[in-house]
């Protein structure tokens, strides 16, 4: 009897101090992890992705970020889980990368909770109480981090699969047995790892990659002269994933993405069935995996720098296709511009051929001789005889004859001093004339050139052009665009004119200041161009351009009618400006000729009064700008620096 008391207190010993039996117990409920299967499934789909796939953008994340917030997130969830049983005191996760996995472990210490908690046993009966901080256990646990695609960010999400526990410390002595003990506890440490997976599954490690943000193009930035007005509908290039496909090595995360227009049906992509494989299986698909990956990759983008700890390259023939989609409809592009003022005050001069000095005689005019007329009626009637038998009859009255004799002496005396004095005055007239006519004669012979009045005025304009972009075609490389465009311009013209004589110029060319102000409009339509422009990379600060210098458009217009055929053709200028004799205005050009070469003008002045405008418009330059990615880990920002590759546009994020 006593033999057998010494025998319990030593199988109670064993249970309530070294707890092995009671480890392995709950260790049979926490099965050791094996990841082989499912890092060589994950290999095996990513094989049936690759087989047929056109990469768009590919995605490398060094496994210096992985191990810096990872581990991190594990241990912040783990910790922050409020489990009513389970309180965690320290838990320190590790995280490693292998062929196809990201394999996490993590010691733990955690206490049965300090409140007393009554738990049901399974099965049985019976309910226990847990007396407060009476249970402390370490151990270990296991897990696997899988990767997946959304959008442009990369998921991990943890899961936690086993546990192994290494020792179990009571505080207080209990009298339950080790099976009980393990019911109890195994169900408390499964809740926590589901309570802990749903944690992870709620809010994974974002990785941010921003592939997205390279193709939203705006139409108003392109084009960088603010005088531009920019006509357009609007169109926004999407692009979802088709298909990704993701290596997993020592050194960190891959991931290529195919992309499309349209977002994807149901993935109907079948899983491969798990298999139990071996070690050295893992290891021979995933080098034949890891060297078809790298052949996909190294055909589209640069090969991977380890110097990046974040990189995302985009294919050029990508970025092609976006920026034609993005531009497939017209863009109208309207200028307003200037024609600068024309001003001149030149002389007019004419050949001395021209002038025939006859004309500068005048007409005599002398006043009519306007005396009183004395041819009044002085017969009067007067009655003869006695009434009844009396009778009119008609008698000058001799007062009136006397007055109309004395009347008629003096007119007559006063138009022979009209007529002496007309004579006088017509001798006199002529006399001016003959003087006129022979200073006339002197002064044309004094030089070749005659100058009769100056010619004064300015003339400018404004208008609009227009330029029709139809299309835009890059090619796969955006070295080179096949640019499609048309044009045309609306101006109006305003010229004010004045011509003014000297000298004798009131005589030969203008009797007396003429001006006149004219208004013309210019419309002009530019055929259809097909230009093949080189594309130019520029870098400036932190954002990259495509500059795309296109050739100017030239322009010749003709204004019908022009200012100055406007002038000559005015009526009031032909019936004041006798100079108009001396153009043949039937023939308008060529009056507009010999006008001309009367006076001495600047040819662009002389082009501008004939109504022949001639400029040139077009874009100072179109840029398509490209600014950096800001990679985003779990809100945490790291700028990308920009790099124009021979195959992609690049995003880096060096080690600092």
């Amino acid at each position: 009897m006593k033999y057998t008391k010494y025998l319990s207190i030593f199988v109670a010993a064993i249970v309530f101090t070294s707890c092995k039996p009671l480890k392995t117990a709950i260790n049979n409920q926490f099965p050791p992890l094996s990841t082989i299967d499912q890092q060589y499934t994950s290999i095996e789909r990513n094989l049936l992705e690759i087989s047929d796939f056109e990469p768009h953008v590919g995605i490398n994340i060094n496994k210096d970020i992985i191990l810096k917030y990872l581990p991190t997130e594990i241990k912040n969830e783990a910790e922050s889980i409020d489990d009513e049983n389970i309180i965690i005191q320290n838990i320190e996760p590790k995280v490693s990368l292998d062929r196809q996995g990201i394999l996490i472990g993590a010691d733990f210490s955690i206490l049965i909770p300090k409140n007393d908690v009554e738990i049901k046993i399974l099965n049985e009966n019976a309910k226990i109480k847990i007396p407060k901080e009476s249970i402390e256990i370490k151990g270990y646990l296991n897990g696997l981090t899988a990767v997946s695609t959304k959008s442009d960010s990369l998921y991990l999400r943890s899961a936690v699969n086993s546990l192994k526990v290494k020792s179990i410390k009571f505080t207080k002595k209990t009298k339950l047995p080790k099976e009980t003990l393990a019911k109890l506890i195994s169900p408390i440490l499964k809740n926590y790892i589901e309570n802990l997976n749903g944690a992870f599954l709620k809010k994974p490690t974002v990785i941010y990659t921003g592939w997205g943000e390279t193709y939203k193009v705006s139409l108003k930035k392109i084009f960088k002269d603010p005088n531009t007005e920019v006509i357009a509908d609007s169109l926004k290039a999407t692009r979802f994933i088709k298909k990704s496909c993701i290596r997993i090595k020592s050194d960190g995360i891959s991931v290529m993405i195919q992309l499309m227009k349209d977002k994807p049906t149901m993935d109907t992509l079948t899983t491969p069935a798990i298999t139990e494989k071996t070690n050295l299986e893992l290891t021979k698909i995933f080098n034949t995996f890891n060297e078809k990956y790298d052949s996909t990759w190294i055909s589209i983008f640069e090969p991977i720098d380890t110097k990046h700890l974040a990189v995302t390259n985009i294919s050029k023939s990508e970025i092609s296709n976006i920026l034609n989609e993005t531009l497939s409809k017209q863009i109208i592009l309207k200028q307003n511009f200037i024609i600068p003022d024309a001003t001149f005050n030149e002389k007019l001069e004419v050949k001395k051929a021209y002038i025939d000095c006859q004309k500068v005689r005048t007409d005599f005019n002398y006043p009519n001789f306007n005396g009183d007329s004395c041819n009044w009626d002085c017969m009067r009637r007067i009655t003869v005889g006695i009434c009844p038998v009396c009778r009119r009859v008609r008698v000058e009255d001799p007062v009136c004859a006397a007055t109309r004799r004395a009347c008629r002496i003096r007119v007559e005396a006063e138009r022979v001093a009209w007529q002496i004095a007309r004579e006088t005055a017509r001798i006199a007239h002529q006399v001016e004339n003959e003087a006129k006519v022979g200073a006339c004669n002197i002064w044309r012979e004094t030089t070749g050139l005659l100058a009769l009045g100056r010619f004064k005025g300015d003339v400018s304009g404004s208008g609009k052009a227009t330029i029709n972009l139809n299309s835009f075609n890059f090619n796969s490389d955006l070295s080179e665009i096949m640019l499609q465009y048309s044009g045309g311009v609306d101006a109006k013209l305003k010229a004010n004119l004045e011509l003014k004589p000297i000298d004798l110029g009131n005589i030969f060319f203008c009797f007396t200041n003429y001006d006149k102000k004219i208004s013309s409009t210019i419309n002009i339509d530019i055929p259809e161009v097909n230009s093949k422009i080189s594309i130019t990379p520029r870098q400036e600060g932190e954002d990259l351009f495509l500059n795309i210098e296109v050739d100017k458009v030239r322009y010749n217009a003709s204004i019908n009618p022009s200012p100055l055929h406007s002038l000559l053709l005015d009526p009031e200028f032909q019936l004041k400006c006798p100079i108009s004799n001396l153009l043949n205005l039937a023939t308008i050009g060529i009056g507009a000729g010999k006008f001309l070469g009367m006076v001495k003008l600047a040819p662009e002045h002389e082009l501008l009064l004939l109504g022949k405008v001639s400029g040139n418009y077009g874009i100072d330059a179109i840029e398509i700008p490209f600014k950096p990615i800001t990679f985003k880990i779990n809100g945490e920002e790291k700028k990308s620096l920009i790099f124009w590759k021979n195959k992609s546009l690049q995003f880096a994020y060096f080690k600092p």
